[in-house]
Formats: C-alpha cells, structure tokens, sequence
C-alpha cells in the first residue's frame, strides 16, 4: 500500500511492508510504524545508497511482520531533517528511527537528547561525540547515548580493491569521479589510487604507465553537463571511470554508452544489476562496484535494536563502529569472469586478502586536505586533479 501525505514542510512517502495490519476503515493505527527509514539526498529508490540501505529495514519487517515505511527530506536542510525525525517519533511513534547519511550530523545532535526512548541507527555516520558539524572550532558533541548507534564504512578498502584489480586487468588510464568531497567519497577515492599505485608496483609499471584523472563534481545528482564532461575524459582516452557519488552514475553511464571501450566502476552497490535500466548492461559498461553492505548492515542494526539488551549494547557501547573488508561490508563485487579482460578467480581472491592486509596503510581523508590527491605520496601512478 503506498500513501502520499504532504505538509508545508514534508513530504512523506509511504510504504507498507509485508507484516503490516491493515484496518478495515483506516484509521489512525495504519499511520503508526515501528521503524522508519530517514533518507539520505537524491531518491529513496535510487538503485544505490538509500535503496540498498531501505532494503535492510525491508527484509526486517518481513522476517518478522513489523511495520516499516520511509521518509524522505522536503529540502537539504537541517529543518527538513529535524521535521522528518519528529514526523517519526511524534506522530508515527517509531521506536526505532534509521538515519542514511553524513547530513544527518547536525539534526542528530540536537535531536538525539530530547528523545532517549527512540533507538535511533546513523549509517555512513560521523562520530557524534566527538564532531563539529559546523566547522567553526566549536565542539558540537552530544554525551554518550544508549539509544544511538554509529556505523561507518572502511570505503577506502574497496577503492582500493577496484583501483587494484582494474590495473592488473590491464587498464591503464583511469578516473575517479567523485560527487562531494565528503569524507565516504574522500575515503573511496584514495583508497582507489592507492590500489592502482599498488597494482602497478607489483606488476612492475614504469612511473606514468597508469594515469588518474581526478574530480569532484561537488553534487551526486545526474545532469546533461556531466555527460557532457565525462564523454570529454572518454575521447581523450580515459578507458574506465570510477563513478562515485549517487545518481551521477547514470550521467557516467551515458558518455560511456555513447562510444566504444568505454568502461565504468559502480559504487555503493554492485550496479552491474542495478543500473541495468540505465542501460549498463550492453557489454557490460560497468566493470565491477566499490560495494558496502548497506542491506545487511541495516538489517543487523534493526534487529539488534528490538532485540535490546546485549545485542543492542553492543552496537550503542562500541561508539563509532567502522566495518571494513576485513569484516565483508567493503569490498568489490563478486568476481564474474565475463566482466574481466584477463582478471581472475584467483588474483581476486588474492586482492581481497591483500587489502586486509594493507588497510592500516590505506590513505583516508585524514591523510589529505580538502579532498585533493595526496601531493608526494605516488611514485607511479600520475594523478590529474582537475579542481571545480
């Protein structure tokens, strides 16, 4: 069942999952949820980063018959985020609240003490005890809380493997695409060279074989000056582009499907699936994914939070819980023979191994500034920052 409610401030889709009891005249109990998703920017049903983690609470409340829907931001900012929250809480009366996003700093922060009955999950999240979200030297921390849980993602591990394994493919000119200089699109675009410098080293390159342009598009939506943008990479001999930033994979998509050898890294998710209606499936464009394991991560988070006691003290006791390939949450798709030149079964399972090994060394936003390449830091690879 799908409802549509606006307000002056939101605009709340509705989704109700299998399990939901549905009242013979409507009423006030078909608008009460157990759970709810708060969105990230873009759209719920994007194929990527919000879908994949929606689908956690979906496979939640359908192993268990608990009710579930969505709410997605009127506008991107703290306000809407703040409304969306007390929609939630106040009116829906979820006991558990799930946040997607770094943009969720500031709101959380204000909002988390005023509510310490509602279990609220903050995925890709900042370390709320230890954060100043305005960038102005002033701690905005909140005290630590039994109702929060923070879970982040090592994104620098699967850059890294997707920077590894297409050099060792054979690749050789390269891109990172990045939406905003967000420290998840920092960490995956490092991560992403350091694998290609890597993989170079162990192959024996010469300094300049492979080649990586650079650039944040300073937005994760999709638009025709994009495509615009990367068909120009394409026709100056960029072979495959590490798309890296919601919806502008479908802008990547594009340019590559406008020639020939044109080849793409997905992200988030393994979008040789999900961006088949784009049109990724001709050859296949897209390579392999830079994936984090958004569904089950969310999934994992929710169960723990209605099971309570020590499943969910595990999760609110921890602080910051940072969950990388070590831990199978970020990591490159599944290795499919017929996406690969040369790559094989074997030399990914020993990427895999590698980069749990290496992820100490593995360049974070920590190791840079402002989201630029690390000046110093490559021997062989030549990186181009083209800056916005």
């Amino acid at each position: 069942m799908k409802k549509i409610l606006t307000s002056l401030l939101v605009i709340l889709m509705v989704f109700s999952m299998v399990g939901c009891e549905k009242k013979p005249n409507g009423g006030e109990e078909e608008n009460k949820y157990d759970v709810v998703f708060l969105a990230d920017v873009g759209t719920i049903f994007d194929g990527g980063f919000n879908e994949f983690s929606y689908k956690g609470i979906e496979n939640y409340c359908n192993k268990t018959g608990a009710k579930g829907t969505y709410l997605h931001p009127a506008s991107n900012d703290d306000e809407s985020r703040k409304t969306i929250f007390e929609q939630a809480v106040n009116q829906m009366e979820a006991k558990v609240v799930v946040a997607v996003g770094f943009l969720w700093d500031a709101a959380l922060c204000q909002l988390i003490p005023s509510y310490p009955d509602v279990k609220v999950i903050f995925i890709d999240a900042d370390d709320l005890y230890n954060i100043d979200y305005n960038w102005d030297g002033i701690d905005d921390s909140i005290e630590h809380s039994d109702n929060l849980a923070m879970i982040t993602f090592a994104e620098q591990d699967c850059g890294y493997m997707a920077g590894y394994a297409v050099v060792l493919d054979g690749y050789r000119k390269l891109a990172f695409f990045g939406g905003m200089a967000v420290p998840a699109v920092v960490r995956f675009g490092y991560g992403f060279i350091d694998g290609a410098e890597a993989a170079a080293k162990d192959l024996g390159l010469a300094p300049g074989e492979v080649e990586v342009k650079y650039y944040y598009t300073g937005t994760f939506d999709a638009s025709p000056d994009l495509v615009t943008f990367v068909a120009n990479w394409y026709t100056e001999g960029t072979e495959i582009v590490f798309s890296c930033g919601g919806t502008i994979v479908n802008s990547v998509i594009q340019a590559a499907k406008d020639g020939e050898n044109r080849w793409v890294i997905g992200v988030d998710t393994d979008e040789y699936f999900t961006r088949k209606a784009e049109g990724a499936e001709n050859e296949p464009l897209i390579v392999t994914s830079a994936m984090k394991s958004l569904e089950n991560t969310v999934e994992d988070a929710v169960t723990a939070a209605f099971e309570g006691g020590d499943a969910w003290k595990a999760y609110t006791e921890a602080g910051l819980i940072t969950l990388g390939a070590a831990e199978d949450a970020a990591v490159i798709a599944p290795y499919r023979a017929e996406n690969w030149r040369v790559l094989t079964q074997e030399q990914y399972d020993a990427i895999y191994i590698k980069v749990i090994a290496e992820h100490d060394s593995i360049a974070t936003e920590a190791d840079g500034v402002n989201g630029a390449p690390i000046e110093g830091r490559y021997n062989l690879v030549v990186v181009k920052y083209i800056e916005k």
